[in-house]
């Protein structure tokens, strides 16, 4: 009986979360490809080249994005696997036309990857970004792309990463 009270207060905190417009936020998932360049005395390469499948959470009344997922590809020619988690915050948010709008700010990144489980390396870095987001079906679906600058710092290493992320969410 106290399990399901507790169910039913969970719901309903929930569902009172996702239907008022005080608690307003989209969710989604979106894919990216993260390039990134090594600068280092010698030379500039490309040594980078990941991929990640991220769900995202983006809040309307205070101009905050966060999102986890999951990051693969190769990291100076091993392939590497992890997760990452993002939280980005809106500096400017212009509507264009009618549904579509322009964005841009900053925030931070932290990436824990590895290729075989035993030897995880940690890569942050802070995050600066623009995008477009197109809203349709009333205001309930936004697609949008996005553009980040991200200088990383990984074993001791700068890379310059330039992912470039598309998604869709679904606002509540």
């Amino acid at each position: 009986m106290k399990r399901t009270i507790k169910l039913a207060l969970v719901a309903f905190t929930l569902l009172f979360c996702f239907t008022t417009k005080i608690f307003a936020l989209g969710a989604g998932a979106q894919i990216g490809g993260v390039p990134g360049l090594l600068i280092n005395q010698d030379d500039i390469s490309l040594e980078n080249m990941t991929a990640n499948v991220t769900g995202t959470l983006r809040m309307e009344r205070v101009p905050l994005t966060v999102g986890s997922g999951l990051e693969f590809g190769k990291i100076y020619s091993d392939s590497v696997f992890g997760f990452s988690l993002f939280a980005d915050y809106r500096t400017i948010d212009v509507q264009l036309m009618n549904t579509w709008s322009f964005y841009s700010g900053f925030g931070a990144t932290v990436k824990f990857l590895t290729n075989d489980f035993a030897d995880w390396s940690i890569a942050t870095g802070a995050r600066f970004f623009a995008g477009m987001n197109w809203l349709f079906y009333d205001g309930y679906l936004e697609f949008y792309v996005q553009q980040n600058v991200v200088p990383t710092y990984l074993n001791s290493d700068f890379i310059l990463s330039l992912p470039l992320e598309t998604g869709v969410r679904m606002h509540f």
